[in-house]
């Protein structure tokens, strides 16, 4: 059951130890002495600080960049994550926080890139597709900007900072503008294991992308950093997902002088 809830169609890096985890954060191991093969926990078979390996082993990839949309009749919903923060002081849950504005339930009305962080590592990564999403999509309501949204999600683990969650919350704030308040989220000491699961964030080192439809669907994903045609690429799914985007400003043009993320 737990293996048909994760999004079948993200290309996993094939240097990635999220690869080989099984729901639940296990590995399997063959027995040395008896060949059997037996489920022990990832940190035990791979040690402790195996994330911070597999982000030099992947460049901060665990996650491909897809190279076309997945396909509307195989795509699948977005995982819920219940009792999200935002910077303007509400309380939201999510996938249905991506459709709030959808009325007629049409895919086609608009779509959503889902930026996620756990990590300061990740968070310092996702500008590289925020920035020119939100260039090419976001800007001129005229052309349908209102139809592409940016929503970006900070995850916290651990007792400790949840206890601190004012001071992260005012963190945020001041270092995010104003505009971008009602669409940046926070997540404090929730049980995040199958939402991470289902979307194969196994690596919490990293930041990851995903691009919904207007039912909040999983579409297209990357991690890391992007590179300008991964930009591309998102910015093209998008406008593929959601054909009255078409009319924005173009990938090229945009691009100019940025410089590549790792």
């Amino acid at each position: 059951e737990a293996l048909r809830r994760r999004i079948r169609d993200l290309e996993l890096n094939p240097k990635a130890i999220g690869k080989l985890i099984l729901p639940g954060d296990y590995v399997l191991k063959k027995d040395e002495k008896t060949g059997k093969e037996r489920k022990i926990m990832t940190d035990r078979a791979h040690g402790y600080f195996w994330m911070m390996k597999d982000l030099n082993e992947t460049d901060s990839k665990p996650i491909l960049t897809s190279k076309k949309p997945i396909p509307e009749e195989l795509a699948q919903e977005f995982p819920a994550l219940e009792s999200l923060v935002s910077l303007s002081g509400d309380t939201v849950n999510i996938p249905d926080f991506f459709t709030r504005n959808n009325r007629a339930k049409d895919s086609e009305a608009q779509c959503t890139l889902v930026a996620i962080s756990f990590k300061a590592h990740g968070f310092k990564l996702l500008p590289s597709w925020i920035e020119p999403f939100k260039e090419a999509l976001c800007q001129d309501d005229n052309s349908g900007g209102r139809r592409a949204e940016v929503v970006q999600i900070s995850i916290t683990e651990g007792w400790f900072l949840k206890m601190m969650s004012s001071i992260v919350m005012n963190g945020f704030k001041k270092n995010t503008p104003p505009d971008d308040h009602d669409t940046t989220l926070l997540s404090f000491g929730a049980s995040i294991e199958k939402f991470v699961d289902v979307l194969r964030m196994h690596n919490t080192m990293t930041g990851y992308v995903y691009l919904l439809d207007g039912l909040g669907r999983v579409r297209f994903a990357g991690s890391g950093g992007a590179s300008l045609e991964e930009a591309e690429s998102l910015i093209a799914a998008a406008k593929d997902i959601t054909p009255l985007l078409k009319n924005s400003a173009t990938p090229s043009k945009l691009s100019r002088g940025r410089k590549v993320m790792s």
